[in-house]
C-alpha cells in the first residue's frame, strides 16, 4: 500500500495499480459503557469504467459496502486513483471486475467488503430520505463552534419510531481543509429529543475536521450517551467528491444491506 495522496497532485494511472490503495486505521470513539455499535460504510462509485473482452469501453455504478468493524478505512482519493487505473483494463464480464476489486479492497481494509456492479439502467434506486421529517426550520445556536453535547436536550414525553433529518450538515476534511456536505437521518425511540438542540449540535460540526466515519460515530455515541434512546439509527449521506459518495450508517441494531437508502436529489 502506498502513502496517502490526499493534498498532493497525482497523475491519473494508466494501468491497474492496487498498490495505490491507502488504508486509514479506524479510531474508535471512547465509550465507558463499551456498547456494541452496528453499522456499514456504503460507498457509491460513479466514475467506474473498463473495457470489455473486445476492447469496447463501458461505464457502471459501483456499490462498495464495508463493515464498520473493519480494521481500516480506505482513503477516498487512493480509491479514486485505483478505480481510474481500471479504465484501460479488459474484463470478460462485470463479475470478474467485481471480484478483483473485492480482493484488493479486502487487502486494504482488513475485512471482506461487498462489491456490486450495476449498469446505468439497472441500478435499483430506492430513495427513502423523504420518509424522514425535515427539522431545518429551527433556529440554530453555536453553529460551527464544534460538537457540544450540552446542546442535546430531552423532554419528558416519549416517542416511538421518530424519524427526522437535516440537510445542513457540514464538516471539514482533516487533510485538505475542504468542506464535506451531508444529509443526516436519525430514527429513534425513547425520550423526545429537542429538535432545535439536536440541529444546533449537528450544525456545530460545520468547522470540525474529521473523517466522515468519525463524524457519524461521534454523533451516534454523543446522542446515545446524553439522550439515552431505547433505539437509535443514524446515517450520514455525504455528497460525492471525485466521483465517490460515502454513506455512513451506525445503529444500536444490526444494519443489513437491504436497509441502505438510495440517492436523493443532492446526490
Amino acid at each position: 500500500m502506498t502513502e496517502s495522496h490526499l493534498g498532493r497532485r497525482v497523475p491519473t494511472p494508466e494501468k491497474y495499480s492496487p498498490e495505490l490503495l491507502h488504508p486509514i486505521p479506524r479510531e474508535r470513539v471512547a465509550d465507558t459503557e463499551d456498547r456494541i455499535v452496528h453499522g456499514l460504510d456504503h460507498w457509491r462509485a460513479y466514475e467506474l469504467s473498463w473495457l470489455d473482452a473486445e476492447g469496447n469501453p463501458d461505464v457502471f455504478i459501483g456499490e462498495l459496502i464495508f463493515p464498520a468493524d473493519s480494521p481500516n478505512m480506505v482513503e477516498s482519493k487512493s480509491l479514486k486513483l485505483y478505480l481510474a487505473g481500471l479504465n484501460q483494463e479488459r474484463f470478460e464480464n462485470s463479475d470478474q471486475a467485481a471480484e478483483l476489486i473485492r480482493t484488493d479492497l479486502a487487502a486494504c481494509c482488513g475485512a471482506n467488503p461487498d462489491v456490486r456492479i450495476w449498469g446505468l439502467t439497472t441500478y435499483p434506486d430506492d430513495c427513502r430520505l423523504a420518509d424522514f421529517s425535515l427539522i431545518d426550520h429551527h433556529a440554530v445556536s453555536a453553529a460551527g463552534d464544534g460538537p457540544d453535547t450540552s446542546l442535546l436536550v430531552t423532554g419528558a414525553n416519549r416517542v416511538s419510531d421518530r424519524k427526522i433529518r437535516t440537510e445542513l450538515f457540514r464538516s471539514i476534511c482533516p487533510v485538505t481543509g475542504q468542506p464535506d456536505w451531508a444529509s443526516v437521518t436519525i430514527a429513534y425511540s425513547g425520550r423526545e429529543i429537542d429538535e432545535a438542540g439536536l440541529l444546533s449540535y449537528l450544525c456545530a460540526y460545520r468547522s470540525h475536521a474529521a473523517w466522515h466515519e468519525r463524524c457519524a460515530e461521534r454523533a451516534f455515541h454523543d446522542i446515545i450517551r446524553v439522550c439515552e434512546p431505547e433505539r437509535l439509527n443514524l446515517s450520514m449521506h455525504f455528497l460525492r467528491r471525485g466521483g465517490l459518495e460515502i454513506n455512513v450508517y451506525r445503529s444500536s441494531n444490526p444494519v443489513l444491506p437491504e436497509d441502505l437508502m438510495g440517492r436523493d436529489a443532492r446526490q
